[in-house]
């Protein structure tokens, strides 16, 4: 439990079903979670089924869940994806959780939605303007904070440069690197 929020059998809403929201969504799964998803495209049925996830529209999921989880890159798209308008969507119970990048939330308009109860609480490893921080933030109990070093362990550290180093390896031996990105641009080189 979180402020009194019960994480089994609540609604867990995931904005960005990539790679990583879909480990989050398989992790409700052990809580017994109703897990809603949106994304910029719907995946198929069976990966639904497997993920356990319904595919919803942006309104539906901060209407419905009791934790939105935020997973989604930072662009000039995705840049307040998350202001007061969608903030007093969400149900005065919800719990926002910010992992992915600064400026995906408006920092202020969360600060005001933490103090005046418009949502209970937030958990945020990510800040707009980082290094900087809302000092509205420090003056509320309603929010944790933490300096984005989730994956600062040895083994995820040690699987990253091993990562890097294969991908420097193919590079420089002509092969394709197995994590490019843009396989277009490397055909054009």
């Amino acid at each position: 439990q979180m402020l009194g929020v019960d994480v089994h059998h609540a609604t867990l809403g995931i904005i960005g079903m990539g790679r990583i929201g879909q480990q989050i969504a398989r992790r409700a799964s052990g809580f017994k979670m109703r897990v809603l998803y949106h994304n910029r495209n719907r995946w198929p049925a069976d990966v639904e089924k497997w993920l356990n996830a319904e595919y919803v529209g942006k309104e539906q999921l901060l209407a419905q869940s009791d934790f939105v989880v935020l997973q989604i890159p930072y662009s000039p798209a995705t840049h307040h994806y998350i202001g007061a308008a969608e903030l007093k969507q969400m149900k005065p119970t919800a719990i926002l959780i910010n992992s992915t990048r600064g400026g995906v939330v408006d920092d202020a308009a969360l600060v005001d939605a933490l103090k005046n109860g418009t949502i209970r609480a937030a958990g945020l490893d990510v800040f707009e303007n980082e290094p900087k921080l809302h000092p509205g933030f420090l003056e509320l109990k309603n929010v944790v904070l933490a300096p984005h070093v989730g994956s600062s362990t040895e083994a995820t550290r040690r699987a990253m440069a091993m990562t890097a180093a294969k991908n420097a390896v193919a590079a420089l031996t002509g092969a394709t690197p197995p994590n490019l990105l843009n396989p277009a641009a490397r055909a054009k080189a």
